[in-house]
């Protein structure tokens, strides 16, 4: 399962105006996956950022490498995907 919306993000306002002047010093920290909870659920948030992606999913044997079960979303035009997988 995917939870896709805002509330769920693990990047703030202040990291997309870091982001965006390029002075971000721990974009590690936000990029990529990271495990964590949301709401005493556990899962695994990811983002990535692809500006010229139509689409973007995460894919693997857990979900039988079908992309349409786990899509991230877009931040506004910022070019950036993400979402948090529930399990």
């Amino acid at each position: 399962m995917l939870a896709s919306n805002r509330e769920l993000s693990q990047l703030t306002d202040l990291d997309f105006h870091l982001f965006n002047e390029g002075s971000h010093k721990r974009l590690y920290q936000k990029f990529g996956a990271h495990t964590g909870s949301v709401d005493g659920r556990t899962g695994t948030h990811f983002a990535v950022w692809a500006p010229n992606a139509e689409r973007v999913s995460v894919v693997g044997d857990f979900n039988d490498w079908k992309p349409n079960r786990h899509p991230l979303q877009v931040r506004n035009d910022s070019g950036v995907w993400e979402g948090f997988i529930l399990g």
